[in-house]
């Protein structure tokens, strides 16, 4: 049998309780919290690893102690809460192997693997992937509550824990298969877990049920405590100060590179004049006016202080008829007055290229000519190409899309610009700003992991002492302890 050097052992109390159960996710609450710090780090150093492993061939000794630390610690989380539910005996705080805890978790040899694995192992993974991925519900089947799109993923752990609790509530039973079922699917996801972190060779495809590994040594119960490696001398105070400050540190990084990102694509469509146009969206009403009446414009004067080129608003509009459309803005009071008892349909909201409308009160009537009306602050006229320039100044504003001659019917492609400042600059320091926020935070990460890694590790296992040279022609000679000779006195 192929034998996986990641060891997954537990064992079950005899008697668990009927309702702890039901309390445990707050239980947990403190170690999820640990977890999440502990998982980002988890991630970061095993990108490390992977850069190591391509350049030297060798992965880390402190980064692979740390983690198999945090899986180890996951197990120990995993079992006493919804993964298991084995042991109502609170999990440690600790990354160290604790031999009389019910769930263990232990690498037999160090990781080496080849110095190519980094760039295919996830490849290599993905059958593993969709196994346990169906088996712990993250690829299982939605129950759908009728037609609402709202659904649970029912897997095998959510089912099996399910029926695990209900039978430990009624019953105080917790039937032996059913929990060798749901160790066997832990043992194997933490195996695929361990390969893609290059800790372990390649996982067998099997279904490993039971507290055992099948592999075990006999003389080496898991239930019999072995040799424990605790943790070395010294405070871990630093360690886990770093790396806390390092995952905390991740959250401008992400921000700081989204924001700059951003920044610079809309740049990218910024034209010589400064404006930013959206594409096109097909507006149609059978009313007389489509418009947008949620324009609040406040502080309008002190950016176009800061800035010379910002604070210019530009549609433009094409007919999806012969007919000439007509585009203004104005004052909302000013417009509602206009088309007081005339319906029309207000743009409520925008999703890609879908409008959704709602339409006012009123009846679907001709208003009088739109060009007509004397409180436009901007407007245009025309069968194609008809566009408006406005400059922004603070108030309540409605734009409005009709029939140049106010007749029901509106039908047009409209594209809204507006103008903006150059944002190169601005872009660029943020990016560069998340650079090196990152690579600060990616050091105290590292500095953090190794550091608690090598406090909770055994030593590194030497390696052999290479064998003497073989001289050509025979073995190589053997040192021996010189004879004592025999002297004949005269």
């Amino acid at each position: 049998m192929n034998r996986c050097p990641l060891r997954v052992e537990a064992r079950r109390d005899e008697s668990l309780s009927r309702w702890l159960w039901l309390v445990k996710w707050l239980l947990l609450i403190p170690h999820s919290l640990i977890l999440a710090v502990l998982w980002v780090g988890f991630v970061v150093l095993t990108l490390v690893a992977y850069l190591a492993v391509l350049i030297t061939g060798r992965y880390p000794h402190a980064i692979q102690a740390y983690n198999v630390g945090v899986l180890r610690w996951t197990w120990r989380v995993g079992y006493y809460g919804y993964q298991a539910l084995g042991t109502d005996r609170y999990p440690p705080f600790t990354l160290a192997d604790v031999p009389d805890y019910p769930a263990r978790l232990r690498v037999d040899a160090p990781a080496r693997p080849r110095r190519w694995l980094p760039l295919v192992a996830w490849l290599f993974a993905i059958p593993h992937l969709v196994l346990v991925g169906a088996l712990t519900g993250g690829a299982a089947l939605l129950l759908t509550a009728e037609d609402n799109g709202n659904g649970v993923p029912v897997g095998v752990v959510t089912a099996g824990i399910l029926i695990a609790g209900v039978g430990l509530l009624f019953a105080r039973r917790y039937p032996r298969g059913l929990y060798d079922l749901l160790v066997g699917v832990a043992r194997w996801n933490l195996r695929v877990i361990a390969y893609l972190t290059l800790l372990t060779p390649y996982p067998p495809f099997r279904l490993d049920q039971g507290e055992r590994e099948p592999d075990g040594d006999p003389d080496d119960p898991p239930d019999r405590p072995q040799a424990h490696h605790g943790s070395r001398q010294g405070s871990v105070v630093g360690p886990v100060t770093a790396l806390v400050a390092g995952v905390i540190l991740l959250l401008p990084v992400v921000g700081t590179g989204v924001a700059g990102g951003a920044l610079l694509a809309l740049q990218s469509g910024r034209d010589s004049s400064g404006y930013v146009t959206s594409s096109a969206l097909q507006l149609t009403s059978a009313t007389a006016a489509v418009t947008t009446e949620d324009l609040t414009i406040e502080h309008a004067g002190e950016w176009t202080r800061l800035f010379a080129d910002v604070g210019g608003v530009r549609i433009s509009a094409d007919s999806s008829t012969a007919q000439p459309v007509f585009v203004g803005i104005g004052r909302r009071s000013d417009v509602d007055r206009w088309l007081t008892g005339t319906a029309r349909d207000r743009i409520a909201d925008v999703t890609g290229t879908t409008v959704r409308y709602e339409r006012t009160s009123g009846v679907v009537r001709a208003t009088t000519t739109p060009a007509a009306q004397d409180f436009w602050l901007a407007s245009t006229s025309g069968t194609s190409g008809a566009r408006m320039t406005w400059r922004v100044t603070d108030g309540q504003y409605t734009v409005v899309l009709a029939n140049a001659d106010g007749s029901p019917g509106v039908s047009a492609d409209v594209r809204a610009a507006t103008q903006i400042p150059d944002l190169t600059g601005l872009g660029i320091g943020l990016l560069v700003s998340g650079v090196v926020l990152g690579a600060l935070a990616v050091m105290l990460i590292v500095v953090g992991g190794t550091g608690l890694g090598r406090r909770h590790s055994e030593p590194p296992t030497p390696p052999a002492p290479p064998a003497p040279p073989v001289p050509p022609g025979g073995s190589p000679p053997q040192w021996e302890s010189p004879r004592p000779s025999l002297t004949a006195s005269p």
